[in-house]
């Protein structure tokens, strides 16, 4: 089904086509990507659909995990005419951004800290009444810990406790990705920074600068998966 034909509903044939349009040669540019995910937040999707993009399952995960936060970010930071192409083929990096005609494509990658965290909110979303909004847990907890966290439902956390979560899980994605081959490169880093609203962006880059500064990208950013979240600069 074609994007262009405005269809009824967003569906697995319509992300079929996004990402054949995204991952072709010369790619699109940030105004058609942008296009082309306010359809997707606007049209109807299957409830089935909905969960599965929220879950990051296949089809939806690669929209979940890479274009949607890469969107977010050029969006913010880039001119209309900026080119980007997702290879979508499990290899780093995530994107290739050319800014203007002519220009050296800039890989960008992305990493999601927290990201399991984020999953079990999405399974809550399907399966109880009152979810949890955050998951005090790390990626690296078990089973029975997520389950135990989400039968518990909405909780409140002291803040000091989502803070430090959310700091070491970015510490943990920086390190992953501390490789040569991201030379140049920008990184984005996908957190639940809307978890502590009152942390202000200038105390999160200062939690992390020294760090980011020591990784081989050339740009590190933080940013949440909400649009119109605060993008935070950590190199």
């Amino acid at each position: 089904m074609a994007i262009d034909g405005h269809p009824e509903l967003f569906t697995a044939a319509t992300l079929e086509a996004l990402y054949a349009e995204i991952s072709a040669e010369g790619g699109v540019t940030v105004a058609t990507l942008r296009e082309r995910l306010t359809a997707f937040s606007t049209l109807p999707i299957a409830d089935a659909d909905l969960q599965a993009f929220r879950e990051g399952k296949k089809p939806w995960k690669k929209l979940c995990d890479e274009v949607v936060p890469v969107e977010h970010f050029l969006d913010a930071k880039y001119p209309d005419a900026a080119r980007v192409r997702f290879p979508l083929d499990d290899q780093p990096p995530d994107a290739w951004l050319t800014v203007e005609p002519g220009a050296e494509p800039i890989g960008i990658e992305v990493t999601g800290a927290m990201a399991r965290a984020g999953i079990e909110v999405a399974k809550s979303m399907a399966d109880e009444p009152a979810v949890p909004g955050f998951i005090a847990l790390p990626d690296d907890a078990t089973n029975e810990d997520f389950a135990r966290v989400r039968a518990r439902g909405r909780i409140m956390n002291a803040r000091v406790s989502v803070d430090r979560l959310i700091d070491d899980a970015i510490t943990s994605r920086m390190t992953g990705k501390d490789h040569v081959k991201f030379t140049g490169h920008i990184l984005l880093i996908t957190a639940p920074v809307g978890s502590s609203p009152n942390r202000s962006p200038e105390a999160l880059s200062a939690a992390h600068a020294t760090a980011a500064a020591s990784l081989p990208f050339a740009e590190v950013f933080v940013l949440d998966r909400s649009r119109g979240s605060p993008i935070v600069r950590l190199k």
